[in-house]
């Protein structure tokens, strides 16, 4: 799925921001600048080495700044496209794009506004995580898209604090109760190690920038990453490195693996004599390293001339010249760190379970991202298997249980691309299968698509 221009787009953030004041949402918007400003200011570094800090507004959210991002992604998208951030946003158009492109199937739904109410009341009524909620809708959208007549949320008591389920679908005497749960991000093991690896990196980037030798790296750990010291790779490298000049492994035992080459200046300048290239941007890692690996984290340094496209300083800053650069993909295929990684979906299944009642037919949706790459997703795909395959449903009446694993891609050449594996299961004695088509994300057309997402090729 891709997108090149946005309609639908503007058609969702239309209605979202109906549900909101403007008076608030303009204060809600410099708000979230103020904070970008503050995030991209020039900040001292290793001989002025120009850093790009990930943006992110979902840690310790209390007041619904997630959901305000999203739409301030969207509103920058339509009208400052200089200050829209590429990455995230293919985590997050596509979805708005999906829910506007059946905006009247949208309205159709029971409880819908009061859902949306809630989901941009900007966490004064509980609503913190809206990943979770948008895909609620998500699913809510799937089974009106097939032909159910009558979809709704289900009403949460403000008596009894139990759980109940999320939606129920029915057409004429046939009722099924849907229950959804989101894994959202990368796990907890997957973000200390992602901070392992800027340590170690700290290191190798200050050496690399002392030397002037513009590396790019290759690196596969065979260990996890906190066996290692954060100045392990440049005690490996040191020694070495003033003696490479061309592609090479300079590495390879039990621990790691490490592939070098150069960065290609001459084409970088051309490149940059007739564009400026966003900072933070997948552009960039192309300009750097002259590919681009999404299933490898990559982490980079550039010194260079930069500006500034259009007004303000938020997250609008480009690059003009590069005078130095190097960078480094990396990725740990070690057994442990693979089995940490690969989250399963037990709890949230078992979660859900719970919240179905007994006597009703009932579905359980769960959605998850695929972020770490093919081997993790290969084992994380094996896990998930075993445990619906083996769930006792003992005691309700779960009938089929529906994973969607989502992946999101920003290529420089497109806004951005979006995929998604739908894993269905049931095993019991029923075969009434509720959905012709399952894709929450991809439309009926794309459902034709062989095997799983991650093991096909990039875009």
């Amino acid at each position: 799925m891709q997108s090149t221009s946005y309609p639908e787009l503007e058609r969702i953030l239309e209605w979202f921001l109906g549900f909101i004041k403007p008076v608030e949402w303009c204060e809600r918007k410099r708000e979230i600048e103020k904070r970008l400003e503050d995030i991209h200011r020039p900040k001292k570094s290793h001989q002025g080495a120009i850093n790009h800090q990930s943006i992110s507004f979902q840690k310790h959210d209390k007041m619904g700044w997630t959901m305000s991002w999203y739409l301030y992604l969207a509103e920058m998208l339509l009208t400052e496209p200089t200050k829209y951030e590429a990455m995230q946003g293919a985590r997050v158009i596509p979805i708005f794009e999906r829910l506007g492109a059946d905006l009247e199937l949208l309205h159709q739904i029971g409880g819908i506004n009061e859902k949306v109410e809630r989901l941009l009341s900007f966490g004064k009524k509980g609503i913190l995580e809206p990943d979770a909620t948008l895909f609620e809708i998500l699913v809510a959208l799937l089974w009106k898209r097939n032909g159910w007549d009558d979809v709704s949320f289900k009403t949460e008591s403000t008596v009894h604090k139990e759980k109940t389920p999320d939606i129920r679908a029915a057409s004429g005497n046939n009722e099924w109760i849907i229950e959804c749960k989101r894994l959202n991000g990368r796990s907890e093991y997957s973000e200390k190690e992602r901070k392992k690896w800027l340590r170690m990196w700290i290191h190798l980037r200050n050496y690399l920038i002392d030397k002037r030798i513009p590396a790019i790296f290759e690196i596969v750990f065979h260990v996890e990453l906190e066996s290692l010291s954060d100045d392990f790779l440049v005690k490996q490298l040191a020694g070495k490195l003033p003696f490479l000049s061309s592609q090479c492994i300079v590495i390879s035992n039990e621990q790691l693996q490490i592939s070098f080459d150069t960065v290609n200046f001459d084409k970088a300048r051309e490149h940059l004599e007739r564009f400026s290239v966003k900072m933070g941007s997948s552009q960039l890692c192309e300009l750097i390293a002259g590919y681009r690996n999404p299933n490898r984290g990559f982490t980079h340094v550039v010194l260079g001339g930069t500006e500034y496209s259009g007004d303000g300083r938020s997250n609008n800053k480009y690059l003009t010249t590069m005078d130095f650069a190097a960078g480094a993909f990396w990725h740990c295929d070690a057994e442990k760190s693979i089995d940490k990684k690969a989250r399963d979906t037990r709890k949230r299944l078992v979660e859900g379970f719970d919240q179905l009642p007994k006597d009703r037919k009932s579905v359980v949706h769960v959605g998850l991202e695929t972020l770490d790459g093919v081997l993790v997703e290969k084992k994380r795909y094996e896990r998930i298997f075993n445990t619906v395959m083996n769930f006792d449903n003992q005691g309700k009446d779960l009938r089929w249980i529906y994973c969607h694993s989502f992946q999101s891609y920003s290529p420089p050449e497109q806004t951005w691309f979006y995929d998604e594996t739908v894993s269905y299961f049931n095993h019991t004695e029923f075969t009434e299968q509720p959905l012709e088509y399952m894709g929450v994300m991809v439309t009926e057309k794309d459902i034709s698509i062989d095997g799983v997402h991650w093991l096909r090729d990039v875009p």
